[in-house]
């Protein structure tokens, strides 16, 4: 039902089994899966697991890390040494690996999750499904789960087998408390898986079942063993998990038994493949099997699609123990393979978590825009600066010569205030003596007009009641004196006499003007 959505062609596979860990390495390249590595530890104590899943995972709020869960609390201290070791331990096993080029998968196992099988899909997909399994589920448990815990896988006779996760966050506590010394984070997780189902998937992956074939694969634990049964490539049954591991003294005899038993309950005629995985090899299973079963096929777990390549020939043999991480770490690296169960159990809040430093190619698209968009901005802030600070410039001239204009006018108002005045003045003047005006015209166009005139003089001009002046004067040449009264527009040259004045011949005249225009 869930999608998963992995990191990079590189992922590390993990399944803890009471104190036993698991490592498988895989990487993809031209989609072909191959196994780089694979590695066990055991640790000083149990990881610690939190009753109510919910209180594992605190909202994420700003300045909090993806993966912060908190402290987790149990109903049994557990001694602060002991919990160093164990961070010791994992830390052995992820050290060697940068954490920003793989991404990190688990599965889990009963009773961190349980099962529960549905007989129809009630004609539902997607999330009006998931509703409805949460409410078939709130029926029969007290617990009731988050929906994030929650998934499902068809079974062969078209049922849902619900698989439901409780616990199982406490190895991503163990990460976050030794994320210091693996990069300063802890690695990215795309999926949570089962264990069961991540063994039907790499049996999926790796026969070639026929539909009416019955398989069953035995999982010999650390602490548990589990009996898986298939028709063709599709869940058949579960039989009930035996809490006994390998190291149980009649854990052959009792895995033997409950085979004949639940293949009697299931009326199944005939089992065409036992494949064993897990510690089965460590007790010799397939050989005591083909004793009790001599005619029946019985093989440890094989990988013939699996580049083995990169392991040595010893751990090649091993591909069977390591049967649970890699096909957690296979599920991840090749999420759209027809043959895997798309299953999630990862919170919401670590998967939302993990989505703010996920980037698909339209996000760096925007980051390359953002950052041509900087330098745009800021190219352009610069030219708006630069263009601000010459208009400021401009304003600043533009306000001197402004005050320069208001001094300008200033001086202007009180000249045309004075000249005002003055014309005030003159007409009071000439209202008191009539005809002044008359007198300043003449004497300002004989002066004008005499300026390159030489030789000739003036002795005195009068006016009579008809408004005609008489111009009276001497020219020492005659030529002057017609230049002289071709000032005056009409005027008469009434006389010129020739006399002498200190024995100098000069002509006296007399000119006749009309009455100005104006005049009075």
């Amino acid at each position: 039902m869930a999608t998963v959505a992995g990191r990079g062609k590189s992922v590390l596979g993990i399944f803890v089994d009471g104190l036993d860990v698991k490592l498988a390495h895989l990487t993809i390249r031209k989609k072909r899966v191959t196994v780089q590595e694979l590695k066990s530890a055991t640790l000083i104590t149990k990881l610690q697991e939190q009753k109510s899943a919910e209180t594992m995972v605190p909202a994420m709020g700003e300045g909090t890390d993806a993966f912060s869960l908190g402290e987790t609390s149990s109903t049994e201290a557990v001694p602060e040494a002991q919990t160093d070791d164990n961070n010791a331990v994992l830390l052995g096993l992820l050290a060697q690996y940068h954490v920003n080029k793989y991404s990190l998968t688990y599965s889990l196992a009963e009773p961190a999750i349980y099962y529960h099988v549905l007989e129809s899909d009630f004609g539902l997909r997607g999330s009006k499904l998931k509703d409805r399994i949460l409410a078939e589920l709130k029926n029969i448990r007290a617990f009731q789960p988050a929906a994030d815990a929650v998934d499902a896988i068809r079974t062969d006779e078209g049922n849902l087998l619900c698989i439901v996760r409780e616990d199982g966050l406490s190895l991503i506590n163990s990460l976050e408390n030794v994320k210091g010394f693996i990069g300063g984070r802890i690695p990215f997780i795309p999926a949570i898986d089962s264990s069961d189902v991540s063994l039907m998937n790499l049996v999926r992956l790796n026969y070639d079942l026929q539909p009416q074939e019955v398989s069953v694969i035995i999982y010999v634990g650390v602490e548990f063993t589990r009996l898986i049964f298939m028709r063709g490539d599709q869940f058949y049954q579960f039989a009930p998990i035996l809490g006994e591991g390998y190291d149980s003294p009649n854990l052959l005899n009792t895995v033997y038994s409950r085979l004949l038993l639940e293949q009697d309950n299931l009326a199944i005629p005939r089992i065409n493949r036992i494949i064993l995985a897990g510690e089965s090899k460590r007790i010799g299973f397939r050989d005591f099997l083909l004793q009790q079963l001599p005619d029946q096929e019985v093989e440890y777990l094989l990988a013939p699609r699996l580049d083995t390549s990169q392991l040595s020939a010893e751990q090649q043999e091993t591909i069977s123990d390591y049967a649970v991480p890699i096909g957690a770490a296979w599920k991840v690296l090749d999420p759209d393979n027809a043959n895997i169960y798309k299953i999630n159990l990862l919170p919401a809040e670590v998967r939302e978590g993990q989505r703010v430093f996920k980037l698909a190619w339209h996000g760096y698209l925007l980051l390359l825009l953002l950052f041509f968009s900087t330098i745009f901005f800021t190219w352009t802030i610069a030219q708006k600066g630069k263009e601000i600070k010459e208009l400021r410039e401009v304003l600043t001239l533009k306000e001197g010569q402004r005050a320069e204009n208001q001094t300008l006018s200033s001086s202007i108002d009180a000249l045309q205030q004075q000249l005002v005045r003055y014309k005030t003045s003159l007409a009071l003047y000439d209202s008191l003596v009539p005809g002044s005006e008359r007198w300043s015209k003449v004497l300002t166009q004989i002066s004008h007009g005499v300026e390159d005139l030489n030789s000739i003089w003036l002795s005195d001009f009068t006016a009579e009641d008809n408004n005609l002046l008489h111009l009276n004067g001497f020219a020492v040449y005659r030529t002057r004196i017609p230049r002289l009264s071709t000032l005056f527009d009409n005027s008469l040259l009434k006389e010129v006499d020739v006399q002498a004045i200190r024995e100098q011949t000069v002509y006296r005249y007399q000119i006749e003007v009309p009455a100005l225009p104006g005049g009075q």
